[in-house]
């Protein structure tokens, strides 16, 4: 019988399932998102499951009952700071937290994990494993700026887009690895872009760090250190360098730089103006460090990208 990441439940345990699972081709595992094994279920008892070692991702919603996850993080050692609310250390080590409805957990399989319904309140499951060449990617890029454990403003589309999945898998058509692998990234997307509170950002210290994005916007020239930005907007600059980086995936000095570097960019293929004068037009007077940063971020110097554009 063909092992799946969530294995088959007896008929006593579980009620109304629903399972795919799917073995795309070695093109597609090269080059798309996929997924290894898509679901849903209803539990009738507890069945604990403890898992490791996985080369997949997996994104689990609980729809309704209740029970527990715990989780050991990849980087769950370097953790100084706490554990974040609702969470808890387990005697193994890991991180163990109450499922609800409306949760979500998002895990890198290749850490530990368990899950365990309860046994008053059996729950209710949606679930993907997947995988893909930019899946790390963007789990790292999400679990910098969210907890594993969270609660979502998408809940409905996120659900639907699993509903879609696991449909399109049932009723295969030769489009199916595509939409999928699109459904994936929608997924992705909207987990990525809202808040690690599950609310989209309309709070007093979003709407100063995108004050202070317009700033940058408009005065990158100029030479703008943490310091002076910390004065002038009244924030921490530690403060500043952590919450800057959360709300928009890139740290001050690097948002000014490719503020920077687009400008430098229009100027070589839109004026006959001089390499050393376009990097002091972009606010760098050292000629030689503004080929250094073009060649880093572009990965040609600057007359190459001139000849080629």
């Amino acid at each position: 019988m063909e092992k799946s990441f969530f294995e088959k439940y007896k008929t006593s345990e579980v009620t109304n399932t629903r399972r795919v699972i799917h073995t795309p081709s070695l093109f597609i595992r090269e080059n798309f998102f996929y997924i290894q094994e898509a679901g849903y279920l209803k539990s009738l008892k507890p069945h604990l499951s403890r898992r490791s070692g996985l080369s997949s991702y997996l994104f689990l919603i609980v729809l309704s009952g209740s029970g527990e996850v715990s989780y050991r993080p990849p980087r769950a050692q370097a953790k100084t700071d706490g554990e974040p609310h609702g969470q808890s250390r387990t005697e193994e080590g890991l991180a163990s937290c109450p499922a609800n409805p409306g949760d979500c957990f998002f895990l890198d399989c290749l850490s530990e994990y368990t899950h365990i319904s309860s046994e008053d309140d059996p729950w209710e499951l949606l679930w993907i494993h997947f995988n893909g060449p930019q899946a790390a990617a963007y789990y790292s890029y999400f679990s910098e700026q969210h907890d594993w454990h969270f609660r979502s403003a998408h809940l409905a589309e996120l659900t639907a887009a699993i509903q879609d999945i696991i449909r399109c898998h049932e009723e295969k058509t030769d489009d199916t690895d595509l939409l999928t692998a699109r459904q994936i990234v929608d997924i992705l997307t909207l987990l990525c872009t809202e808040n690690s509170d599950g609310t989209h950002s309309d709070s007093a210290l979003s709407d100063k760090l995108k004050n202070i994005a317009r700033y940058l916007d408009s005065h990158y020239t100029e030479n703008i250190s943490l310091d002076f930005l910390s004065e002038q907007f009244y924030i921490s600059k530690y403060y500043l360098a952590r919450e800057f980086k959360k709300e928009f995936g890139t740290t001050v000095i690097q948002y000014i730089l490719a503020k920077k570097i687009t400008n430098a960019k229009e100027l070589l293929r839109y004026s006959n103006a001089s390499i050393e004068e376009i990097a002091a037009l972009c606010g760098i007077d050292d000629p030689s460090y503004f080929n250094k940063v073009f060649k880093k971020m572009e990965g040609c110097t600057a007359s190459e990208y001139r000849k080629r554009w």
